[in-house]
């Protein structure tokens, strides 16, 4: 099963965060929009991305907005990575044999998918992709009535990479 497209419903999940706070897909209000990005710490794409991620997080702040990881490793893996990767955002553990994540279809990591109040997948990336992301930090910013952030931070990145 490839990962879910533009267009598909998100199917329902309850996870607790590295906070152990239970979140769900219930908890994506009217005109809210939820970034769900599945990750894995050994990866070396998820390695040069989620950076990018919790620079977004960090610069988008809004009721309207949720950024939420899914890692895929255990707790104390999950919490240093997301230190070092500066992700101030919720994460969550998918724990073997990953059924959130084969909810969602994920072939590999990182899979990010922008989700509507509907619950409806209004876009998602695999792997890494500049333009992807691009167009995701504006979908997230113009939503939080934000302007983007430039998420590389300057930096040259590769036009894609895969996980």
């Amino acid at each position: 099963m490839a990962a879910l497209e533009k267009g598909a419903t998100a199917p329902s999940f309850t996870l607790e965060d590295l906070e152990e706070k239970t979140r769900s897909l219930d908890d994506v209000k009217k005109d809210d929009l939820l970034l769900l990005v599945f990750y894995h710490s050994g990866c070396p794409t998820c390695q040069l991305s989620m950076p990018f991620v919790g620079n977004l997080a960090r610069a988008v702040k809004s009721a309207r907005v949720k950024i939420w990881g899914v890692s895929q490793d255990e707790e104390d893996e999950s919490l240093r990575f997301a230190q070092a990767k500066g992700l101030e955002m919720p994460v969550m553990v998918d724990p073997e044999p990953y059924k959130v994540s084969q909810a969602y279809g994920l072939t590999n990591v990182p899979t990010l998918f922008l989700i509507d109040s509907d619950r409806r997948i209004v876009d998602q990336c695999v792997g890494f992709d500049k333009a992807d992301f691009v167009r995701i930090a504006q979908m997230v910013a113009g939503h939080a009535v934000a302007p983007t952030p430039d998420i590389f931070g300057g930096q040259e990145v590769p036009t894609m990479a895969y996980g």
